[in-house]
């Protein structure tokens, strides 16, 4: 399980990376969008890779790993979106760049 995990971990985070900076958009537009869908579609790699990695013969599978998908995807709409926001809305206010600098 442990090397499922690692090779899972690893793919997953390339395909994220790969996969979010192919998506482009100017100046940011529908950032967090395009970090859900890389984070989604990444997280269902991670699933398959794991679960078919770790419990293949072992037990049915594909109950299992719908529900993982499933709550991975859901997790990823919700906090990915806000957290990308999140991290923008910091990084315009130590840049100084935020609408308050700009409107002074």
């Amino acid at each position: 399980m442990m090397a499922a995990g690692i090779l899972a971990y690893g793919v997953s985070v390339s395909l994220n990376v790969w996969i979010f900076s192919r998506m482009t958009a100017n100046n940011g537009q529908l950032l967090p969008i395009r970090g859900f869908i890389a984070a989604a579609l990444s997280q269902i790699v991670d699933t398959l890779i794991f679960i078919t990695i770790s419990f293949y013969g072992v037990r049915p599978i594909a109950d299992l790993m719908l529900g993982q998908m499933l709550a991975k995807v859901v997790l990823s709409a919700v906090m990915v979106p806000l957290l990308v926001m999140a991290v923008v809305a910091i990084g315009r206010r130590l840049d100084g760049t935020g609408e308050a600098s700009a409107a002074a």
